[in-house]
């Protein structure tokens, strides 16, 4: 039977209006590896009843977390363009795919949230972090979960990150500067990443990163 992969939405607004959607790149990074996939949508009344269908999950990039959600404030309008509905719906994806033990793969927002709803804080701001395309170097711990080399250079366009891990975390890889970049769960099939590998799909590192979720669903 084909995998389905159930993927979070993000919101854009357009003429005042409030529309839900999912970039076509993460789409097309799981449908090319042969799995269907299907967009949740926001404030469903019984939401579990969605949940219960999907093989996997991806929770994916996009605006920046409430800081409430890990007890802090945004007093100095660090976090951009917060959004509850968001925040609840990640958050309900997390606790389901743990609660469940179904596969998740989180990217950029999608581990940050991963780190939030598991107990973890964040750097509601951090520098050197934004729009480098190629050439952010990530230092990665020996671990046989994931294939990758000891050094990899992947992309960043994120200006938060991961403070306190969640203790149901293991840290991956870091950036030279001390950053989690990324994190697998303890016990669980588990991980995200804190660049954005669906936007270079022909990079090996890229390829790694989508073969080891697909690979994680039975």
């Amino acid at each position: 039977m084909t995998k389905l992969i159930c993927v979070t939405p993000r919101i854009i607004y357009e003429n005042g209006v409030q529309k839900q959607f999912v970039n076509t790149r993460y789409i097309d990074r799981l449908t090319e590896r042969g799995a269907n996939t299907v967009m949740l949508t926001l404030n469903n009344p019984n939401q579990d009843e969605i949940l219960s269908i999907c093989d996997g999950f991806l929770v994916t990039g996009g605006w920046d977390l409430d800081p409430k959600s890990y007890g802090e404030t945004n007093e100095a309008g660090l976090s951009e363009n917060i959004h509850e509905s968001l925040d609840q719906i990640d958050k309900k994806v997390i606790h389901y795919a743990i609660n469940h033990k179904k596969p998740l793969l989180g990217i950029c927002r999608g581990h940050q949230s991963l780190n939030v709803f598991l107990g973890g804080t964040l750097h509601q701001h951090i520098t050197g972090h934004e729009s480098l395309k190629y050439d952010h170097l990530l230092f990665v711990k020996e671990d046989q979960r994931i294939s990758f080399t000891p050094i990899i250079t992947v992309n960043s366009f994120h200006h938060q990150a991961i403070k306190d891990l969640a203790t149901s975390l293991d840290v991956l890889a870091t950036h030279q500067d001390g950053t989690i970049e990324m994190v697998y769960h303890k016990h669980l099939p588990i991980f995200s990443v804190q660049w954005h590998p669906e936007m270079i799909p022909n990079d090996p590192i890229s390829k790694i990163v989508f073969d080891t979720f697909i690979k994680l669903i039975p």
